[in-house]
């Protein structure tokens, strides 16, 4: 029986690459992994497949050597193409430049691309991503929820009590995040952050959730509203979404802005929560038109860039390629076309693999489109 991948992959997620003894961990993970994607999944053999590995360019090349060691050593794939993640997600609207926004699960990463080349001198990350909407819910229920156990009484009279921690694994959470999390598309000033105001603002209908043993927990409306705002917030440590958008703006020549935030697109599994991209065009459309003085004295060049703003997948004006592809596997489909057209670019052959791989760091992306 095959793993919930959401199990396998946190235990990933939470793997420390550079402890000592953990290499070891990842090796054997990997390959339960592998091993259960091919023969239970794919139900091909590996011997006959090349690979296209679509990557985040800053990906650690301690982990990329381990996937090509592993897939090459033990699964015996006769090639590895390595594509940059953000172009190939790029390359399914028929355009080669733009700025990719990959909200995903550790971090979110915005990369700029010009002509198929992706600028890494000029990427921008944060950790405000999947992870941090994960443990913002966890703590609102935590707080805020009730859990009401299996009754003969209707639900809004049953007993009700503080949720269980050992009730929220990281499958009820995910569960929770994708069926009935959104956006809201009201902003809330920065001084009226708390439950109360939440509660004053949302009319956001409260729900029961079906867990474990026919108990349920509600979930207020409010929280269902606004857990997503930890995206939207930060600080200087931890920028949110829209700062880190700008940062990454302000970092490319004042020729290439226009055309970037002109050619906005946004993948990654967080990225598909209903309201996402109105929120985010929201915020940024405030930062350039009601700039906070700090905000004001850092994007000055930036903050007539309001009109050009534009999403590719254009799924808040209903039109746009988002029909066709889907935010969480955009990056995946374009390594697929990539691999149909033979334009993956250099093929890394088992015979001549010494260990070592392409880092994107150093600029080794060479256009092939």
């Amino acid at each position: 029986m095959v793993k919930p991948i959401v199990w396998m992959m946190t235990e990933l997620y939470d793997l420390d690459l550079m402890a000592k003894g953990n290499i070891a961990q990842l090796e054997e993970r990997l390959k339960k992994l592998l091993h259960d994607i091919y023969f239970c999944l794919l139900l091909t053999d590996p011997k006959s497949r090349k690979v296209i590995l679509c990557e985040s360019p800053l990906a650690p090349l301690l982990l990329k050597k381990t996937i090509a060691k592993i897939l090459f050593e033990h699964f015996q794939v006769p090639s590895i193409s390595f594509v940059p993640l953000h172009l190939m997600a790029l390359l399914t609207t028929g355009l080669t430049t733009g700025l990719v926004i990959d909200c995903g699960h550790l971090e979110t990463t915005v990369l700029p691309i010009y002509a198929t080349r992706p600028l890494i001198p000029y990427v921008s990350t944060t950790p405000l991503a999947g992870r941090a909407l994960t443990q913002r819910l966890a703590s609102l229920l935590l707080d805020h929820g009730r859990y009401i156990p299996v009754s003969s009484l209707h639900l809004s009279l049953a007993p009700q009590m503080p949720v269980p921690a050992s009730l929220l694994t990281p499958q009820l959470l995910e569960d929770i995040k994708t069926r009935v999390l959104f956006c809201s598309p009201v902003l809330i000033a920065k001084e009226s952050e708390s439950a109360l105001a939440y509660k004053n603002f949302s009319s956001t209908t409260d729900l029961y959730y079906p867990v474990q043993d026919k108990a349920n927990l509600w979930i207020p409306g409010w929280v269902r509203e606004r857990a997503a705002d930890v995206l939207f917030e930060g600080d200087e440590d931890e920028l949110s979404l829209a700062h880190c958008i700008m940062d990454c703006l302000l970092k490319l020549q004042p020729d290439l802005r226009k055309p970037m935030v002109s050619s906005l697109l946004v993948m990654g599994g967080t990225a598909l929560l209903p309201g996402f991209h109105a929120r985010l065009k929201q915020e940024l459309l405030r930062m350039m038109k009601s700039p906070t003085p700090a905000e004001k004295r850092r994007y000055e060049c930036l903050l007539r860039l309001d009109k050009p703003i534009q999403f590719l997948d254009g799924q808040e004006e209903g039109k746009g390629s988002s029909r066709v592809f889907m935010s969480n596997v955009r990056g995946w489909i374009g390594g697929s076309l990539m691999g149909s057209l033979k334009l993956s670019g250099e093929e890394l052959a088992r015979e001549k693999f010494t260990g070592s791989v392409t880092d994107w760091s150093v600029g080794h992306w060479v256009s092939t489109v």
